[in-house]
């Protein structure tokens, strides 16, 4: 006889299934401020991960070799990106990964100044 609450925590197909808020402790903030949405991330190569971190956090240190944005990491994992913010602060807070935000998009002046060189052609 099965328990009606076993049931709802398994998947025949994927296994157990835990809840998003349990991989982050019920944490929504990130550990860092510099884990923004369009942050790119890669691994302080070298460092041997410590013990205790999950199965998600060593995923993104296999992912993040090269450097990855942190949306692609979130879809990847098929984690929300809320979730994936803390896990890559955990991360960046024991410095196993560096941050870095892509360069800034060029003034609008200069696009413009582009297109008028493209049609004086």
């Amino acid at each position: 006889m099965t328990d009606g609450r076993d049931e709802r925590w398994l998947d025949e197909d994927a296994g157990p299934i835990v809840p998003a808020y349990l991989l982050t402790r019920g944490r929504t903030v990130p550990a860092s401020k510099a884990i923004d949405l369009i942050a790119v991330i890669i691994t302080s190569g070298g460092l041997t991960p410590p013990v205790g971190l999950g199965p998600e956090h060593l995923i993104i240190l296999q992912k993040c070799t090269r450097p990855t944005r942190l949306v692609d990491v979130a879809a990847e994992l098929n984690l929300p990106i809320g979730v994936v913010r803390v896990l890559v602060g955990d991360l960046h807070a024991q410095q196993l990964v560096q941050v870095e935000l892509p360069p800034p998009a060029p003034d609008a002046t200069v696009l413009l100044e582009v297109i008028s060189g493209l049609k004086a052609l």
